[in-house]
């Protein structure tokens, strides 16, 4: 889940964000954050290498050393980009934003600021937090179980079917269209809706078809990928129409 916690200067947002985060951590979930200020602090000295690789074009610039790694990006770069590269790259399961006060994520309000939208708590403790976030992660995990068909066979919808589960009053193996293959198809970063018998035909399907490929071995894991047509492609298309 992605989480904004913001407020006014000296509210105690990292001092929450610290307690949270270690909170979350202790608990057994990957946590990746975000700091956003106005201030501009590149933590980038003029004449040093990166500041040299910088100013003759390269972006980004990333410094390796063996007590980490920083990514310098010229420029201010929107939050939901950055939280797509960590997503991408980390798979945390908690993106935490400091200093978030707008966008289309769930926040927390720190002193007495004004809620913006799609604030979900104001001034919680740490304890309130962590118990907030934790049931949302099991929310978005007992989603992306369900094969998202809204099929109401099971008498609710996927998002409250994940919601119940999340909260221990059904189990997975409530949802009746279940897939019962490990199949997931997704078409530009969205997945698609997948039941029983749409995994059993794909997984059926294309294991026959790698069956007669050298390199293939049943019981393993298998990813295609398929690159979007090329003009070409699609002109031989029309052209046969």
């Amino acid at each position: 889940m992605i989480l904004g916690i913001y407020g006014y200067q000296d509210s105690g947002k990292t001092t929450v964000v610290e307690g949270l985060v270690a909170s979350l951590v202790k608990g057994g979930l990957k946590v990746a954050s975000v700091k956003h200020s106005a201030h501009a602090d590149v933590a980038d000295e003029e004449g040093k290498d990166t500041w040299r690789h910088s100013r003759a074009g390269s972006d980004p610039v990333a410094l390796m050393t063996s007590e980490g790694t920083v990514v310098r990006i010229r420029g201010e770069v929107p939050v939901e980009k950055i939280v797509g590269m960590l997503e991408g790259a980390f798979s945390p399961d908690v993106v935490i934003i400091e200093g978030l006060k707008d966008g289309p994520y769930p926040k927390v309000a720190l002193g007495d600021i004004k809620p913006r939208d799609g604030t979900v708590l104001s001034n919680p403790t740490v304890t309130e937090l962590t118990h907030y976030v934790t049931k949302e992660v099991l929310f978005e995990r007992a989603l992306g179980s369900l094969p998202g068909l809204d099929c109401h066979k099971c008498g609710l919808d996927c998002q409250s079917m994940a919601r119940a589960i999340a909260e221990g009053r059904r189990k997975p193996k409530d949802c009746k269209e279940l897939p019962s293959r490990g199949v997931m198809i997704t078409v530009g970063g969205k997945r698609i809706a997948t039941g029983t018998f749409v995994s059993e035909i794909v997984d059926d399907t294309v294991r026959g078809m790698l069956s007669s490929l050298k390199g293939y071995e049943p019981g393993k894991e298998v990813e295609i990928r398929l690159r979007p047509e090329g003009r070409k492609a699609k002109a031989r298309k029309s052209k046969r129409v």
